[in-house]
């Protein structure tokens, strides 16, 4: 599942801050504006990894057409901007049939099957819905 989180970006001495109003403390920095963009987009995975990691409450995204910056952070605003986030969804239980050497062969390289299957499902699916 994906969820889509506002950030703000502002303009500063020597470039630009990206911040997320649902996650204080979730901030990157840039130096151009594209670099800004691209920022947000790779701070908020890592920053819900570690909420996750630490069993932090992650909390759903307010509305984009509800964010709304407030007076005092508006001098420097630059743009509000989605970044998208990729959420784990429940794990689910199911059966497969697979050639038996290549099951040897993936628990030679893997401890967990589960890992395996779902890491290349992923990667799988990713390459199948590329645009």
């Amino acid at each position: 599942m994906e969820r889509n989180y506002t950030a703000f970006i502002f303009k500063d001495e020597g470039g630009y801050t990206v911040s997320f109003p649902d996650l204080p403390g979730c901030i990157s920095v840039a130096s151009t504006l594209d670099g800004a963009y691209s920022k947000a987009r790779d701070v908020l995975p890592a920053y819900l990894d570690v909420m996750r990691a630490e069993n932090m409450n992650i909390p759903e995204p307010t509305p984009y057409e509800n964010v709304v910056l407030s007076e005092e952070n508006s001098e420097n605003f630059v743009a509000k901007v989605l970044a998208p986030a990729k959420m784990p969804g429940q794990m689910v239980r199911t059966n497969i049939t697979i050639d038996s050497y290549l099951l040897e062969a993936i628990d030679r390289i893997s401890t967990n099957r589960s890992a395996f299957f779902n890491e290349l499902a992923e990667q799988e699916v990713k390459r199948r819905t590329a645009v």
